[in-house]
């Protein structure tokens, strides 16, 4: 703002006035400096006696606000990011460090937190949190095709697991699904659904696909008995 004053004592006679603006000390970090008399003058008819003043520059405010994210179990997180809401930055300033998170990889939401993220004195800053979101990650239960003959027990029905995420295998779930089918022992030939059901886990969303039981026909020989005849 512009340097001004006030006669605090005395007074100007005739048309006299004052020439010469008043200056102030250099700078313009956060602080106080010192008003001084620069070149303001009276004139030789007069004993100017000035009374320096100060100048403050107080903290900028600014707000920022953290974007929220999301990711699929396993993956790697997103960049971090935030966008000022309130305020600007002055001259080139710039923000330093960056937002971190809640530590946890399961499914949940978690906190992204200030972090390193600040700036000079100069500021007076606030931040808005977010949250980074965990999804399920989807995992494909197939139940394996399997045969046998007619008349024969049903074999293990067994199932493949397609999507673990790193090191994860079918020992991490907490539940596994169950494969079924209404094939019996002397159930004739034909195809018979596998059937998944069940099965579940905080991380991983199951899809469950059905498998086929084929069941083939019994090998069968037959041997004609010798016979003989008199001519």
């Amino acid at each position: 703002p512009a340097l001004t004053y006030q006669i605090t004592s005395g007074s100007l006679l005739g048309g006299d006035s004052f020439s010469g603006t008043l200056s102030r000390v250099a700078g313009e970090n956060v602080g106080t400096y010192d008003i001084t008399q620069g070149t303001l003058t009276a004139g030789a008819n007069y004993n100017l006696t000035f009374v320096e003043g100060t100048f403050t520059i107080s903290a900028r405010d600014i707000t920022v606000t953290a974007d929220d994210k999301g990711k699929t179990y396993g993956d790697a997180d997103p960049g971090l990011t935030y966008q000022i809401t309130s305020g600007t930055l002055a001259f080139s300033d710039a923000f330093t460090g960056s937002l971190t998170r809640d530590a946890g990889e399961d499914v949940g939401a978690y906190a992204i937190t200030q972090g390193t993220v600040a700036l000079s004195d100069n500021y007076t800053l606030s931040y808005v949190g977010a949250a980074l979101t965990i999804s399920p990650r989807p995992l494909l239960a197939q139940a394996d095709n399997q045969s046998r003959g007619y008349g024969q027990p049903n074999p293990a029905l067994t199932i493949t697991y397609t999507g673990f995420a790193g090191s994860d295998s079918v020992t991490s779930l907490a539940e596994l699904p169950v494969a079924t089918t209404l094939a019996q022992t002397n159930s004739p030939v034909g195809a018979y659904e596998i059937v998944l059901s069940g099965g579940s886990d905080t991380n991983y969303s199951l899809v469950l696909s059905n498998g086929t039981l084929t069941v083939t026909p019994a090998l069968l020989t037959v041997t004609a008995d010798a016979q003989s005849k008199v001519y």
